[in-house]
């Protein structure tokens, strides 16, 4: 699997905020929290708040940084019902081509348990003038 992390962490970063001009932003609420993997904060990674049905709002997401992350108002989401899905990189070891420079790189694998991302039953809500703070414990079992 080919994947740069960093460039797909500001991919994310960037998505989440194209919405911006679509609603009064006033409404966005800022939503903050913590991530643990086996216990210990999860060194890099990236959280997405996406809305489910009957939720109207942009998707929210940011980098997780040493286990935290932080999503201002203004890049945040509506009141509402949300999935998460949390995503992490590392290294295989591999060597892969970069079809785009023509150079070896890195290969990267994204290595927590679908059940935390593609396959994610995790569900928060978003209220309006609360902490809108969470923290998600992650384990590979």
């Amino acid at each position: 699997m080919k994947l740069f992390p960093d460039a797909l962490l500001c991919l994310l970063a960037a998505s989440s905020g194209l919405a911006i001009g679509c609603s009064n932003n006033s409404d966005r609420q800022s939503i903050s929290g913590t991530v643990t993997f086996e216990g210990q904060p999860l060194k890099k990674g990236v959280i997405s708040f996406v809305p489910l049905a009957g939720t109207s709002s942009p998707t929210a997401g940011a980098n997780i940084v040493d286990g935290q992350f932080a999503i201002p108002a203004e890049g945040g989401a509506f009141v509402g019902s949300f999935l998460v899905t949390i995503k992490a990189f590392r290294p295989t070891g591999k060597k892969i081509r970069d079809p785009m420079w023509d150079t070896m790189v890195d290969e990267y694998k994204q290595y927590l348990p679908s059940r935390y991302n593609s396959a994610s039953e995790e569900e928060v809500n978003i209220q309006r003038g609360e902490a809108n703070r969470f923290e998600f414990a992650l384990a590979s079992q």
